[in-house]
């Protein structure tokens, strides 16, 4: 290539460029032409003269001589390659903005006496030579890739298998279904059938798409399956040579045992719908980009399969009047395959659900591109990348992007997999058989910093530090590198559709190019962050005062204990009707002791005449309020059941425990409103764009938050009153044996809601707290009553990640050597 031949003449554009122009007619072209061109140099502008012909084109000359034209052909202005080398460089770290560069190019050199001729001369021609020098650039920069690749499959025979294509059918059938196809039958959809997600599924803007989509589910089935690869097709034995170009610690290695990636969504990377319909296709040599039809199978196959499986399930009992909820008989259970309750990923998904409807999100109807979705190894080097169109996260987006992972590795390598909603993805897995050949060597997790919307069963299986083999993986990369691509969002916007992919895919390129140097830095401040850790850890183990036999044993209990489900809802129905009684009794006993200082105001001589009239105005109006709250109280009573007649006696003469039922009501709320606040503080850090509007909108969201602070303050306050309250009647013995005081909030870090805060812990508040399964009134367990047990829990897990994190930056360490290494002999090779 011309542009290479150049670049090895210059030292890389270090030495100037000897300009080689045709000075005169070629005689044996009939398509001669004399152009005389603007040439565009950092210091000054120019003008030459050459022929250009079919034996010798305008363009090769001007690359060979240090030049760029601004049109293939007959080219009216060059640029020096220097210029657009910077210019280039430059974009890559700012926001690409080329009537400000122009301008400003313009002026620097008009001020030195130069002057092109023309109204903006050099916007539009400066716009398209630097469009074609960055393909050039990325093309060159492939062939050299392609050149390297041939010289491994020489010297590398595991380097030969490439990666197969498969069907979202064949990523989710198991492997001697997968030459099978869906019955016809199946494929079909029955029009009552609605989509029903088991998370934050796929939110449809308009019901054109969804009709579409009902229909595409019948015909595209089969067409998807042209994907599938033939019986010969080589099966991978390490990671394909694109996984191990993205990230050589994770895929550097002769051997890849296991990895850890994440995915996110950013809703502010979106791109304007353009009425002329999209720009010309202009693909990155080197893209992240999952193909759009691939996308689209992924979706068509996730709706045929829900479609099918609900129209096969069974009605469900309802009661009557009532066609949404479940009969509240239904026993509360763990999945199959899951270790979760029901209960307790339906109050995930209700939390999940709440904070993205609040989210501003693009309506289809102005964005052809709502969202960009990353998935990320845990250096935070992005993988592969797939454009959203839909206003809420479906879940074929993660889908696509696992399918594709699992395309580039060989069969043995374990996956851990962290998402803000990885508990959710992991029931629908398991429940729609997606992703089903990979289920036995993948593992979900829940991003670290996401944790705080799920529920604490949840946390104590899904956090990473509670999940075997996570280490210290955080699963917030995609933060960061939503971060990093900040300054393309306007651009992103307003650019044309494949002009905004073009310049992602080269940000990707440039942000892992500069990574790539700083890899060794990164293993190194990992390694020292995990000793510190790991010290403090196995310090507080040491100080705990019980053995790890004993911490692991009452671990395995607390995950026993906080985990198992819910009793049948008429027995959790019970407690509420005793609650409730509790409650009309507290409104009845206030609404009588109202009436008696209306009636000791009328009797009273020292009244004034007013306060006596007042006082007879009132009395009849408060009467009435305590002849209904005595009715009521009355009805409420005699629909209890013996033993709920029992508790609520119980419970009126027991302080202790109405301060227990009080306290946990307190604490209920007070987890709500913090996970409610953190949800609103996370849209704001999810927001790049500076606009006026929206930091008009993010100050008053600032203020809302601050407004409401004081509230949860005084919401804890009541609650820590509440437990010193209890603590002190179990001093006094009026509390029932081996009662335990619930642990108070302390105020410092109480808005932080990190894992193992005590918010998430109801030590104290439960119903069956009195009762641990050996009889009313029984000792407690060490997890439940001792501080001690329980910090030493906690260092004994922070040791145990700490340890798994250590044995993982060996692996790595020991990948990018062998890494280096091949790079190093194919290079020299070649």
């Amino acid at each position: 290539l011309p542009y290479l031949e150049l670049l090895r003449q210059t030292r890389s554009l270090r030495d100037d460029a000897p300009i080689n122009l045709e000075g005169q007619q070629c005689e044996c072209c009939l398509r001669s032409r004399k152009l005389t061109l603007w040439v565009v140099r950092f210091s000054k502008i120019e003008q030459i003269e050459l022929w250009a012909s079919d034996c010798s084109s305008a363009s090769i000359q001007l690359i060979r001589s240090g030049l760029f034209p601004c049109s293939p052909v007959y080219p009216t202005l060059a640029v020096d390659i220097r210029v657009l080398d910077f210019v280039r460089r430059l974009f890559l770290r700012i926001a690409p903005n080329y009537t400000a560069w122009c301008n400003a190019a313009t002026d620097f050199l008009a001020s030195q006496g130069y002057h092109l001729p023309g109204d903006d001369p050099l916007r539009r021609r400066f716009a398209n030579a630097l469009q074609w020098y960055m393909s050039l650039n990325d093309m060159a920069t492939a062939r050299i890739d392609t050149t390297l690749q041939r010289v491994r499959v020489e010297i590398i025979p595991e380097a030969y298998a490439t990666p197969s294509r498969l069907s979202p059918k064949a990523h989710c059938l198991d492997e001697s279904a997968r030459g099978e196809g869906l019955d016809s039958e199946d494929e079909q959809r029955p029009r009552a059938a609605r989509r029903q997600g088991v998370s934050m599924e796929e939110v449809v803007d308009e019901d054109v798409e969804e009709r579409e989509s009902r229909k595409r589910c019948r015909s595209d089935s089969d067409s998807a399956e042209e994907w599938d690869p033939s019986e010969d097709q080589p099966t991978l034995s390490r990671p394909s040579e694109y996984l191990r170009s993205r990230c050589p610690l994770c895929f550097g290695g002769m051997k890849c045992e296991s990895i850890i990636v994440a995915a996110d969504a950013c809703f502010t990377q979106k791109h304007s719908a353009q009425k002329g319909g999209r720009d010309p296709p202009r693909t990155h040599p080197n893209s992240y980009f999952i193909p759009e039809e691939e996308v689209n199978a992924w979706k068509h196959y996730a709706d045929c399969v829900r479609s099918r499986k609900q129209s096969e399930a069974p009605p469900r009992k309802r009661t009557k009047g009532d066609t949404t909820q479940v009969n509240d008989e239904e026993q509360d259970h763990c999945e199959e395959g899951l270790r979760v309750p029901k209960s307790v990923l339906d109050g995930c998904l209700a939390s999940f659900t709440a904070a993205d409807e609040a989210r501003i999100k693009g309506s289809t109807r102005f964005f052809d591109v709502t969202a960009n979705m990353t998935l990320l190894c845990r250096h935070d080097r992005a993988l592969f990348t797939v454009n959203m169109n839909t206003p809420g996260e479906g879940q074929h987006y993660v889908l696509a992007l696992i399918a594709k992972l699992f395309e580039n590795l060989p069969p043995d390598t374990i996956v851990r997999f962290l998402y803000d909603i990885g508990c959710q993805l992991h029931r629908s897995c398991l429940k729609w058989g997606f992703l089903k050949p990979y289920m036995t060597r993948m593992s979900f997790a829940v991003s670290i910093f996401h944790a705080f919307g799920h529920q604490w069963p949840c946390q104590m299986i899904y956090h990473p530090r509670k999940c075997i083999g996570c280490g210290l993986s955080d699963g917030e990369g995609c933060e960061r590198l939503w971060h990093a691509l900040s300054h393309l969002i306007a651009y992103g916007r307003v650019a044309g559709y494949y002009v905004r992919m073009y310049n992602l895919d080269s940000q990707f390129n440039f942000n892992s190019e500069e990574g790539m140097w700083k890899l060794g830095v990164w293993l190194r401040r990992k390694v020292l962050a995990c000793e510190n850790k790991l010290n403090e850890a196995e310090s507080v183990l040491g100080k705990c005062g019980f053995s790890e036999d004993i911490l692991r044993r009452e671990w395995d209990a607390q995950i026993k204990a906080q985990t198992k489900p819910l009793p049948r809802q008429h027995k959790n129905r019970g407690k509420s009707a005793v609650e409730e009684a509790l409650r009309l009794r507290k409104s009845r006993d206030v609404a009588a002791d109202y009436v008696k200082d209306l009636r000791h105001r009328i009797i009273d001589r020292s009244s004034a005449p007013w306060e006596t009239a007042t006082a007879e105005l009132e009395l009849e109006t408060a009467l009435q309020t305590l002849r209904k709250a005595e009715i009521r109280l009355k009805t409420k009573e005699e629909a209890l059941g013996v033993t709920a007649r029992q508790q609520l006696q119980h419970l009126i003469k027991s302080p202790f425990l109405t301060k227990k039922m009080n306290a946990r009501a307190l604490k209920t709320r007070i987890r709500e409103r913090l996970r409610s606040r953190k949800f609103e503080l996370d849209r704001l850090e999810r927001s790049f764009r500076k606009q006026r509007s929206e930091q008009r909108i993010n100050e008053h969201t600032q203020d809302s938050v601050k407004r409401r602070d004081p509230g949860i303050a005084e919401l804890t306050r009541k609650y820590n009153k509440l437990c010193d309250d209890m603590a002190t009647l179990i001093r006094q013995k009026k509390a029932p044996r081996n009662a335990i005081a619930p642990v108070r909030i302390e105020m410092e870090g109480l808005f932080n809601l990190d894992v193992d805060d005590d918010i998430w812990l109801d030590i104290g508040l439960g119903y069956d707290d009195d009762d641990n399964g050996e009889g009313i009134g029984s000792a407690p367990p060490l997890w439940l009553s001792d501080d001690n047990v329980r910090a030493g829990i906690r260092a004994m897990l922070d040791r145990d990640r700490c340890l798994e994190e250590r044995k993982r930056l060996l692996n790595e360490r020991d990948a990018m050597q062998e890494w280096f290494s091949e790079e190093w002999m194919v290079v020299l090779t070649a």
